[in-house]
């Protein structure tokens, strides 16, 4: 009763149990935003190596007898057993643990701990790894991680005379008990220092993968387990080259993070650095198992920009300069490849490229890289506005006008060391100029030449944070926008049981009114819902104060299989009469279950976002242990949306009401149907007005290998089929890419043959 009574309390009725129709299993749920994610343990290791640093230091002997050893075989072979010493991070000690060799490769040992062996590793998972370090990359096939990243940033240490590299795959001691961060890998230079004085060094070139909970007997564990060995290795290469002193955390760990793209695996997550721009470009939070991954995020971002504008061979310099360190590390960088460029021009055009992306305007304000995410601003749909913040040093604050026309804006401070950029953009046409501190700034074509205008706070300052307000007018008006987290047609509904509620999150909407809602349903019926303040999280509930509701959604048909396209079965609610303010973030959630009259909420599958907004109260599920709120995940990079819309009233300068459909924009791109395909399948995407269209598909090297689109369409929706018979290509994954005037997407497909 306790179970029921909680979903009673957050939606105020009651519904009676039955079975329900279903077209899709439900999947495993996942229980937090993360409910594991992997952490580098290297830098947690920075603090507690003072001793490593100390030793180098004082005895440069050690360091030059390295580049006299003589070549030597350490003589691992399969099936040797071996006794290393490894860390414990819940303690803070070195301890010793069996290990056996599973395999020997050109350039690694590969040792597994006995106790996991033919768990979470087998045979087939250490060949992969071996595979991987050893020969093949999916940027480069006939090209290893050790020559990937010895090629970009340089050559390891070798104190034990032997050029492989020991891998050491252990159960990790991080205090994991089922959730939340677990340290994936780790590499410690201690293990760099033979002395005898240090009994618990390994004395030679090894670092440390996981295998507990990464579970290498998996594809995706593999993927993991595979970005973390090329993100490892980097950091013993560069500890190689700053022995006794160890360079900014910031910088190594984006070169760690750069070595797992540029040996062709995935992007970190994005939006994690996209939704905290205002944060010190260098900060490195320590102790903070959550926060860090914003770190994580925004270091990918800034060395995969830097790799992108200025190719890999800046990294060198980046990774071998002693010398220097911090920003004065970045400008010698630059100068050594011969850029003209100070790293505040970098750095600005880096903020901007953030936001546009856009390299057929500037070379410099985009990315060569498919599946690029930008920033998502905070929006004003009124230009009459006012605002302001402190921008931290080396930080950006982000916001947009999307509605109204004849916008004036003066930006107030005493700063010296801010600078304001304007991104404007329309349908083809693009500009990106300086705003002026401390006097009026116009743009007499806002809502006209330019249905947009984003502005960039920046901070040059690499110490002092920075304060501004800004004041804004305008004539306010009302034009379509778009912005649902649906894009692709419906592919069913899951399996609930009764009381089980979904619910889907909605960003702020300043300056209107929410006006109705429509739910996309499997058959006919009714389904009782509300709508909610959003607390901003997953648990204990996403469910803030009740705004709306209960309210009833009815249709009076049921959809036939296959399903139309456009899906048909949309029930409209009218919410008018609740005066519901959108200046908030809110929730429209339902409760369904196996009930035939309970129709079911269809849902679709999206690339994962990185911030979720459909979420689901399970009371038991497969793989949920406790009732609770939920998101699903559809593979490994993509989760499951539930079909809810949300509809605004924005006031105008007349007073009028006009209803505006929150999506994200009038140009969308769907996610490719079937995926994984062979040999066909389709793409859908949607333009919002007359454009020249580009629609082209690339391999992993970004090598063009099918031209699908390349003409002037009128505004609409479109499906595109695509057909690998006929050339040639491998399984694998691709990206598709779709270019409409200024908007431009790109998505990943996979291709099994």
């Amino acid at each position: 009763m306790k179970k029921l009574f909680y979903i009673f309390v957050l939606f105020l009725f009651y519904l009676s149990t039955g079975v329900a129709q279903v077209s899709i299993t439900l999947p495993q749920a996942d229980e937090n935003f993360k409910k594991s994610y992997p952490i580098d343990g290297t830098y947690i290791l920075e603090s507690q190596n003072q001793v490593v640093y100390d030793y180098f230091r004082d005895n440069p002997l050690p360091v030059n007898a390295q580049q006299l050893r003589k070549t030597v075989d350490l003589g691992y072979t399969v099936g040797m057993a071996k006794a290393f010493y490894a860390y414990d991070f819940e303690t803070s000690t070195r301890y010793s643990t069996n290990f056996t060799c599973r395999a020997v490769g050109t350039d690694c040992y590969i040792f597994v701990e006995d106790g996991i062996w033919n768990t979470y590793v087998n045979q087939a998972g250490v060949d992969s790894v071996k595979k991987a370090f050893d020969s093949s990359t999916p940027a480069n096939p006939s090209k290893g991680i050790y020559a990937m990243d010895t090629t970009a940033f340089g050559q390891p240490p070798n104190v034990d005379g032997d050029p492989r590299i020991v891998i050491l795959i252990l159960d990790i001691k991080d205090g994991y008990s089922g959730s939340g961060g677990y340290v994936a890998g780790y590499f410690d230079s201690y293990n760099e220092m033979t002395s005898a004085s240090y009994p618990s060094s390994n004395k030679g070139e090894c670092y440390y993968i996981d295998g507990n909970p990464l579970n290498l007997t998996t594809q995706s564990g593999l993927e993991t387990g595979m970005s973390t060995t090329a993100h490892e290795f980097q950091h013993m290469i560069n500890w190689n080259y700053h022995q006794s002193s160890p360079q900014t955390t910031f910088i190594n760990e984006s070169c760690s993070m750069l070595a797992e793209l540029n040996a062709g695996y995935p992007q970190y997550n994005q939006s994690l650095y996209l939704d905290e721009t205002n944060h010190y470009l260098l900060d490195w939070r320590y102790g903070d198992n959550t926060n860090v991954l914003n770190d994580y995020s925004r270091a990918q971002k800034f060395a995969l920009y830097l790799w992108n504008q200025f190719g890999i061979g800046i990294y060198k310099y980046i990774v071998q300069s002693s010398a220097y360190n911090g920003i004065p590390l970045y400008e010698y960088s630059l100068q050594q490849i011969g850029s003209s460029l100070t790293f505040n021009d970098v750095f600005t055009n880096w903020l901007i490229a953030n936001e546009l992306n856009d390299q057929s305007y500037n070379p410099s304000y985009g990315y060569n890289y498919p599946d690029i995410q930008t920033v998502n601003p905070t929006t004003y749909y009124n230009p009459n506005a006012t605002g302001g913040t402190s921008v931290d040093r080396l930080g950006a604050d982000y916001f947009s006008f999307a509605l109204g026309s004849n916008l004036k804006i003066k930006f107030s401070t005493v700063s010296t060391s801010l600078v304001v950029k304007a991104i404007k953009t329309g349908p083809g046409v693009t500009d990106v100029v300086n705003v002026p501190l401390n006097s009026e700034f116009s743009v007499p074509d806002f809502g006209t030449t330019y249905s947009n205008v984003t502005f960039v706070v920046i901070n040059t300052n690499q110490s002092v944070n920075q304060n501004y307000t800004f004041t804004s007018t305008g004539v306010a008006t009302s034009t379509a926008q778009e912005l649902k987290w649906d894009t692709a047609e419906p592919l069913g509904t899951f399996t609930l049981t009764t009381m089980d509620t979904v619910a889907v999150q909605f960003d702020a909407y300043p300056g209107a009114r929410l006006d109705s809602i429509k739910v996309a349903l499997r058959r006919a019926g009714s389904i009782v819902g509300g709508v909610w303040e959003s607390t901003g999280k997953v648990q204990p509930t996403p469910l803030g104060n009740k705004l709306a509701g209960p309210f009833t959604a009815s249709i009076a048909t049921t959809s036939p299989y296959p399903y139309p396209v456009p899906y048909q079965n949309w029930a409209t609610v009218d919410l008018r009469s609740y005066s519901i303010s959108t200046e908030k973030d809110f929730v429209v959630g339902f409760v369904i279950g196996k009930t035939p009259s309970v129709p079911g909420v269809m849902v679709t599958g999206e690339p994962n976002p990185g911030p979720y907004h459909s979420f689901t109260y399970l009371q038991a599920a497969d793989g949920v242990t406790t009732p609770n709120w939920y998101y699903y995940t559809k593979g490994t990079d993509s989760v499951w949306v539930y079909l809810i819309r949300a509809y605004v009233s924005v006031i105008t300068s007349t007073g009028e009401e006009k209803v505006v459909e929150l999506t994200p924009s009038n140009f969308s791109l769907g996610q490719n149907y079937p995926n994984p395909f062979n040999p066909n399948t389709n793409i859908q995407y949607s333009i919002g007005s007359r454009q020249f269209v580009s629609l082209k598909v690339y391999n992993l090297l970004g090598n063009e290998v099918a031209t699908l689109v390349n003409k002037e369409q009128q505004a609409g929706t479109y499906n595109v089929p695509f057909t690998m018979s006929n050339l040639n290509l491998s399984s694998g994954t691709y990206f598709y890419r779709l270019q409409a005037g200024n908007f431009v997407e790109t998505k990943k497909m996979i291709l099994l043959k």
